[in-house]
């Protein structure tokens, strides 16, 4: 996969005097991925139609596509620098609880920034209108279908969490326009995920992909993509960082549902507590 600075690698000797500021002003900028394209056009000093042709012509399909490389470009520079501080054997316990918060707010806020807020709109309006709704993932993304499953469950309609590949195949194959599936991983790599979302795409359900990696071969089967920004550091294999990210965009999702299916959702919330609630008495 390209990276960002590959792909201008490719370009430079033929770029125009726009795109060559435009390449300053992001090369220049501490958090590049920050930047609204309004801004960046202003900092420019070129249009933002200038803009549109230079992220296009690195082939990125969209300015949301340029801001996510532009994040993994930054994860990757500081891989032991500031913005994704690596722990080191010699810290203390304050030092490691502040670099974990401090690795956790950034993913969060970078996240804010990169989000596609129609495409997680658009998604929630499919999740609330599915007659049946399934929750993909394998591993640590497993887990949090699970999570996720529980959460919506509390709704009252059809929903299923599938963590195991065979079982996620079989479901696949008997699906339709009426399903949905939210698909989780992190690098959205998985050959096997890929080959089920393929076979529940040719049954026609509808999927959404939430991912670290927007280029990946999952994300391009998705109806919706929703783009997730974290680092993995050194000490934190199981992608922590990812999983707390993944965690609120689900949590959005799911307040988005609420509110498109309005008063039959919270009835349905309600009765699902009494029914707990009644366990604990």
């Amino acid at each position: 996969m390209a990276t960002f600075q590959h792909r201008v690698k490719a370009i430079e000797k033929e770029m125009t005097n726009s795109e060559k500021k435009i390449y300053s002003i992001l090369s220049q900028t501490e958090k590049p991925f920050l930047l609204s394209m309004n801004e960046l056009s202003k900092l420019s000093e070129v249009s933002e139609p200038s803009v549109v042709r230079f992220y296009r012509r690195l082939g990125y399909a969209s300015y949301q596509e340029l801001k996510v490389a532009l994040v993994q470009e930054n994860a990757n520079d500081n891989a032991a620098g500031s913005i994704y501080e690596e722990i080191d054997l010699s810290d203390s316990a304050d030092q490691i609880f502040h670099k974990i918060i401090d690795q956790t707010m950034v993913a969060l806020h970078t996240t804010k920034e990169l989000i596609n807020y129609e495409a997680v709109e658009r998604a929630g309006a499919m999740m609330a209108a599915a007659k049946r709704l399934f929750f993909f993932g394998q591993g640590v993304s497993g887990i949090m279908a699970s999570d996720a499953a529980h959460k919506f469950l509390r709704l009252g309609e059809t929903v299923m969490p599938i963590i195991d590949l065979h079982m996620e195949a079989i479901a696949a194959s008997h699906m339709n326009e009426g399903d949905v599936i939210v698909a989780i991983s992190h690098s959205g790599e998985s050959e096997g995920l890929l080959k089920v979302l393929q076979l529940a795409k040719e049954k026609q359900a509808r999927i959404i992909v939430i991912t670290g990696f927007s280029k990946s071969s999952i994300a391009q089967i998705a109806d919706e993509l929703l783009v997730t920004s974290a680092n993995e550091t050194n000490y934190r294999p199981d992608a922590m960082v990812s999983r707390i990210v993944q965690m609120t965009i689900i949590d959005c999702l799911y307040v988005i549902t609420v509110l498109h299916k309005g008063n039959h959702a919270i009835e349905a919330v309600n009765l699902s507590r009494l029914a707990v609630a009644k366990l604990k008495t």
